[in-house]
């Protein structure tokens, strides 16, 4: 196998081979001295030899911005977007929301925008005379304002700023909710156990097959009924469309959450090998009820294809949530769905991701360690996102406190 361009192989005088990169650096006195490193694999002085580039280009990046005195706000952020090393839905995630500080501030030295400025462009944004004309919600802000946050801390830890007063701009709040913390999701979001009770009855009736018309309200609880019991147990709009049978041991009772997830990203949905964050994959034992409507869901596709014949697109390798030829379903149908599901059982609109919410919300309820919670929901962080987000409790929660105490 031919080596890449800067490794060169290289035959000791024990008969030993390695591989060697030799590069030209800049010297502290501005001359350039020469750097040589002898590998065991050729993989080894690869990945040497792609980090030593890597930090010469963002030394090189540097030094010019330090040259000329000025970092702009459109630099700083596409910078910062480059190093996060994220999949193509969050970056494109992270670039709309900070989308409105480019536009309005992209040509001006970082280290002279002031809280004030950021300040009045939150304001301008909910007001719908920001940047793009239109109106934002609070939902679209305050993600904004913290993608905004992290690159003004990535520019104080390279000393590109001597003080940040950008992270004391406050999120916006709901009117009701003012003396809430930064980060939490809204109370009102989380379904009560009244509610999940509802919605897991009314689908999880026990007819095999689909009773009316296609579109009938009976026929719609049975197809959305594994969507339903998927969504209240924690998992993610990406990974429930893009969740395949071969994810799943119905013998064993388990499921790998993640091996791929469905995602809208620029305008077209995209299937990708990889889900939101490094512990998005995940191993979880399924509750007994979300088996058996898996195992019935499984035999119903089995009858829709033989009725759909030569009509039938699905793959070989079958999502579980599907429409009546096979063919999966997109993110934003998830959406639709998850409307129908809670109209049909009569419980008030709340968004899909609600039930996530709800699914941490109740095991924090029934006693899991933050730590246990975080690697069900996937998350990266060992429970902090949790206690902050999910740690919700209501009235009834804290009256149950006597009884422990008692």
């Amino acid at each position: 196998m031919a080596l890449r361009n800067g490794v060169k192989k290289v035959e000791l005088p024990s008969g030993d081979i390695r591989y060697q990169v030799r590069v030209w650096v800049p010297a502290p006195d501005g001359t350039r001295v020469q750097q040589r490193r002898r590998f065991e694999t050729s993989k080894a002085a690869g990945e040497f030899l792609d980090d030593l580039q890597d930090k010469l280009k963002e030394e090189a990046v540097q030094a010019a911005a330090d040259e000329a005195g000025v970092v702009t706000v459109a630099e700083a952020v596409e910078r910062w977007l480059a190093a996060q090393r994220i999949n193509p839905t969050t970056l494109a995630a992270y670039t709309a929301a900070l989308a409105p500080l480019v536009e309005r501030f992209g040509n001006r030295d970082v280290r002279t925008i002031s809280d004030d400025e950021v300040e009045k462009l939150v304001q301008d944004l909910a007001g719908g005379v920001g940047p793009g004309g239109r109106k934002w919600k609070r939902t679209s802000i305050n993600p904004m304002l913290a993608r905004t946050k992290a690159v003004w801390k990535d520019l104080e830890r390279r000393n590109v700023l001597s003080e940040n007063s950008i992270q004391f701009v406050k999120p916006l709040r709901k009117k009701d909710d003012a003396d809430t913390y930064e980060g939490a999701l809204d109370l009102s979001s989380r379904l009560s156990e009244a509610e999940v009770a509802r919605l897991v009855a009314m689908h999880s009736r026990e007819h095999l097959p689909l009773v009316g018309g296609p579109r009938s309200p009976q026929y719609m609880a049975v197809a959305h009924s594994p969507m339903v019991h998927l969504a209240l147990i924690g998992l993610r709009r990406g990974e429930l469309a893009g969740l395949r049978w071969s994810a799943i041991d119905l013998e064993a009772g388990r499921i790998t959450v993640a091996m791929r997830t469905r995602v809208r990203v620029t305008g077209r949905t995209i299937d990708q090998k990889n889900g939101k964050t490094v512990r998005a994959r995940r191993s979880l034992k399924l509750p007994a009820s979300v088996l058996t409507i898996l195992r019935r869901t499984q035999e119903r596709q089995k009858i829709a294809e033989k009725r759909a014949g030569e009509a039938w697109v699905g793959e070989r390798d079958l999502h579980v949530l599907t429409h009546w030829d096979g063919s999966a379903v997109a993110p934003r149908t998830l959406n639709d769905w998850w409307k129908e599901a809670l109209r049909y059982s009569g419980v008030d609109h709340r968004k899909l991701h609600a039930a996530r919410h709800t699914a941490a919300s109740r095991l924090i309820a029934a006693g899991a360690t933050p730590s246990a919670v975080a690697a069900w929901l996937g998350h990266a962080d060992g429970g902090t996102l949790v206690l902050r987000t999910y740690a919700h409790t209501d009235v009834s929660e804290v009256d149950a406190l006597a009884d422990m105490l008692g």
